[in-house]
């Protein structure tokens, strides 16, 4: 894992990916989504993610607080993501769909880089 935090931005987000999708507990996952979509805020925790998946996250948080490349990369993967949410939004009134983002593997990655930058609380 620690030679994929450390490849180039772009290519350690790709690599990164399938290692996010499951470092992230499923069910967890799900649950957390649903509260707070609920309006609960701060229910992101590391309970979220398995033992490896803490070591992913601290990894992360730590190469996205200190790498402004890595920064930038995820920052766009986050905001890319977000609009897509937002599109779906507009036609998604019981936010099945919405949910369905969030939980799929594309989504866990999301999860897990939103919460290392600091967006998720």
């Amino acid at each position: 894992m620690t030679a994929v935090i450390h490849a180039t931005s772009s290519r350690s987000l790709n690599s990164l990916s399938v290692d996010i999708a499951r470092a992230i507990d499923h069910d967890a996952s799900v649950d957390l989504w649903r509260r707070y979509q609920r309006g609960e805020r701060d229910v992101f925790t590391r309970r979220l993610y398995t033992l490896k998946g803490q070591q992913t996250f601290d990894e992360i948080k730590r190469k996205y607080d200190r790498e402004p490349e890595f920064r930038t990369a995820v920052d766009r993967y986050i905001g890319d993501f977000e609009k897509l949410l937002a599109d779906v939004a507009r036609t998604d009134p019981n936010r099945t769909v919405t949910q369905s983002y969030l939980t799929s593997d594309t989504g866990k990655v999301y999860t897990m880089l939103a919460h290392a930058a600091g967006r998720l609380g």
